[in-house]
């Protein structure tokens, strides 16, 4: 049931983060040479596939030139 919610969570990080790079007119391959994060990476996160650690965020945030929480913030 936890990790449901988990799913749940990953799937929308996943959401936020591509809807925001996309806003900032960014490809993945630019996110990548922004951030350090392959873009094989980026496509899995954003497609809620892979679970990410904190640095990983905070890497992404950066690039994107967002807040931390603007990852995690439902619009």
């Amino acid at each position: 049931m936890a990790e449901d919610r988990y799913s749940y969570e990953v799937i929308e990080f996943g959401k936020r983060l591509r809807t925001i790079r996309k806003r900032k007119n960014l490809t993945q391959l630019d996110l990548e040479i922004k951030s350090g994060i392959n873009h094989g990476d980026i496509s899995r996160i954003e497609n809620g596939l892979k679970n990410i650690e904190f640095f990983t965020i905070v890497k992404l945030a950066e690039a994107l030139e967002v807040e931390l929480i603007d990852l995690f913030r439902k619009k």
